[in-house]
């Protein structure tokens, strides 16, 4: 009777967690809320201003860190600089292959939705992309190419392509302790605009919070 109580549990709370993620529903709003409200109250007060030059001093280090439970299936925690400061804030519930992530710098909002090999990307409550097989698509009708990248879990960096051209490196999260006790998001390779900064600053938080 105990496992069979359990299996019931566990499937509502699996079909829960699909009408939870599904964009346009009261639940969904609700989760978002929620998820926004945790990192109101973690870090967003307190997080550095995101200026020019802060892309390039993203780490993969967090700080504030919790982990799901139980009882509370949200994860959160602080991503800082390579300098240890606060500088983006993020929250996020998983259900099977299906997860939904907040994150914040100091002037805009990232959404996640991951559903199997799909991710959806909202900024500021606009619809910004979806990542499909390694290519990042605009959102929209006309779906242009935004990137390219090939995240090989064996590689400890992953190149981005913009236009077909390299512009910065990724690095892989499953791999960042090779790269020193203070590892660095990404590398650029040029200089980038304000839209491909967007580009990949998404890319780099889609993978690490993955992680």
């Amino acid at each position: 009777t105990g496992f069979f109580v359990i299996g019931i549990f566990y499937f509502v709370a699996k079909m829960l967690g699909r009408i939870v993620f599904e964009p346009g529903s009261q639940a969904w709003k609700r989760t978002l809320e929620k998820l926004q409200a945790r990192i109101r109250s973690q870090a967003a007060g307190a997080l550095v201003p995101w200026e020019d030059d802060m892309l390039a001093l993203l780490s993969l280090n967090r700080s504030k860190v919790k982990k799901p439970g139980f009882w509370d299936s949200t994860a959160e925690g602080v991503f800082t600089s390579i300098y240890q400061e606060p500088v983006l804030a993020y929250a996020g519930q998983t259900s099977g292959k299906t997860a939904v992530h907040v994150a914040r710098t100091s002037v805009k909002e990232f959404i996640f939705r991951q559903k199997e090999k799909e991710t959806e990307i909202w900024i500021n409550n606009q619809p910004f992309a979806v990542l499909i097989n390694g290519a990042l698509l605009s959102a929209g009708r006309s779906s242009n190419i935004l990137a390219r990248i090939e995240a090989d879990p064996a590689e400890a960096q992953w190149q981005v392509l913009l236009q077909d051209k390299a512009a910065a490196a990724i690095t892989n999260p499953q791999r960042a302790a090779s790269a020193g006790p203070n590892p660095r998001a990404l590398t650029l390779l040029r200089k980038v605009t304000p839209e491909e900064e967007d580009v990949l600053l998404s890319l780099a938080l889609l993978y690490a919070l993955k992680s």
